[in-house]
């Protein structure tokens, strides 16, 4: 297994120091607050007009909703196969979380992807909301989203597999999706974790390790947003070598046995989650097959899309690598 500190000292980081929230500028303090809240509010407009009938397709809006008693304030979105027939065999179920740097948007923003993902797979999926940053700082949402989880794979009114469960995110998403797929109450419940372009650890970045950025790297996510995305999620004080926050120190044996993680070359967390992926795959005696770009060893694939930023809508890949 990778050294754990060798492993951290290669990172990008989304927060500059472990007492972030008292190093920064007041003034900065206070940009990052209002720009979370303000922008936050204008997304939720938008994706409320969203909602208005007739605005969308209707092709990819979910079959239904669903809240759970044990988080009533968060609205869920279940897509079931247009192929499925009522009381017909249990279909595999992809459980997916949303990204906005833990702070923005809802699943609304992923009904495309969910839907077509549901369709052309034939199978079950469930996209879940979450409590956002600043507001309810971690662990919460991890908290939150472990609750849905185990709410959703104990509803008999849906048709899952559970011995073909998976779940997965883009960005945030995909950090939660590590999260929660951690917690003992779903140790054995979820197969496969696919993780697009997650924040995978926390901790500094060093100036060379700045410099190594491919040119153009950042244009979707500069680094001034993960720093505001970070202070919003993460307390001053918080640990933040704890594999719930950085899964880039999680056990091997803490996830589920087969994961895939995307990165894309230009952004600038991509580091970082090639580091994740190489880490876990050294756990076994599996050869490494593939190339520079796609390999997988061990029960993790790993996969660089070329000349792509943070944010590329990956449902091609998915599919194939699915």
């Amino acid at each position: 297994m990778a050294d754990r500190d060798a492993s951290a000292s290669s990172v990008t980081p989304l927060i500059g120091s472990k007492s972030h929230a008292r190093s920064l500028p007041i003034l900065q303090r206070f940009r990052y607050l209002v720009t979370l809240h303000l922008v936050r509010l204008l997304i939720d407009l938008g994706l409320g007009l969203l909602s208005i009938p007739g605005i969308r397709d209707s092709s990819i809006l979910p079959t239904t909703k669903k809240r759970y008693s044990c988080h009533q304030s968060l609205a869920n979105r279940i897509y079931v196969p247009r192929s499925y027939k009522a009381r017909g065999s249990p279909l595999p179920a992809y459980i997916h979380i949303h990204g906005g740097g833990f702070a923005w948007t809802n699943p609304v923003v992923d009904d495309s992807f969910c839907s077509n993902f549901s369709n052309n797979n034939n199978i079950l999926v469930v996209s879940l909301d979450y409590p956002k940053s600043p507001s309810y700082r971690f662990p919460t949402a991890v908290q939150a989203l472990t609750d849905l989880v185990n709410a959703v794979l104990d509803d008999d009114s849906l048709p899952i597999d559970k011995s073909k469960v998976a779940i997965g995110g883009f960005s945030a998403g995909g950090n939660l999706a590590c999260a929660v797929s951690q917690n003992k109450s779903l140790q054995g419940r979820i197969g496969g974790l696919v993780s697009f372009y997650p924040p995978a650890n926390f901790l500094p970045r060093t100036a060379d390790e700045s410099m190594a950025n491919p040119e153009g790297a950042g244009a979707a996510l500069p680094q001034d947003q993960l720093s505001m995305f970070g202070w919003g999620y993460v307390k001053a004080g918080q640990d933040l070598r704890d594999p719930i926050l950085s899964p880039i120190f999680a056990p091997r044996e803490t996830l589920p046995p087969k994961i895939c993680i995307f990165g894309c070359e230009l952004d600038l967390l991509c580091k970082q989650e090639e580091i994740m992926a190489e880490k876990l795959a050294s756990c076994g005696s599996g050869q490494r097959v593939g190339s520079e770009l796609a390999w997988e060893r061990n029960g993790v694939k790993w996969e660089k899309i070329l000349g792509e930023d943070h944010g590329t809508y990956l449902l091609e890949w998915y599919e194939v690598t699915g």
